[in-house]
């Protein structure tokens, strides 16, 4: 989200301490996704909300699920980097939580469900955690 000041909204990855970084290898796709995730791909590379890398240290695969009106979400597969990583003691609350939270107040804001976790820039110290494979 632009006009955001980075020194207080960049996402930080903190790793326990015994942390070593994962290198998994690309699953299968089902061929019949593959064009769609490469245009979903393309898609992230223009609007910059990805780039690509010479140099991996973490490394993990996408995972393709297709949904009910036969789009695609491409995610990718953070399980090996989520266990070593430490958790939020202030995690953010349950969505039907929050309208209780925000009564009487004059002003809130929210996050577009459009862009999703694309609208929080990544702080570059867990960038290279973040790096994932495909075709």
């Amino acid at each position: 989200m632009r006009g955001l000041d980075l020194k207080f909204y960049q996402h930080q990855i903190h790793l326990s301490m015994d942390a070593k970084p994962v290198q998994l290898c690309r699953y299968r796709m089902n061929p019949n996704y593959a064009v769609r995730v490469k245009e979903k791909i393309h898609k992230l590379l223009k609007v910059r909300f990805i780039r690509p890398i010479k140099r991996v240290t973490w490394l993990s695969p996408i995972v393709v699920v297709p949904k009910k009106n036969g789009t695609i979400r491409v995610c990718v597969d953070y399980r090996k980097l989520n266990v070593v990583t430490v958790t939020d003691a202030f995690s953010l609350p349950f969505t039907d939580r929050v309208p209780d939270v925000v009564v009487g107040h004059k002003i809130y804001s929210f996050l577009d469900r459009f862009s999703g976790y694309n609208q929080i820039r990544m702080h570059p110290d867990g960038q290279e955690k973040t790096v994932f494979i495909t075709d």
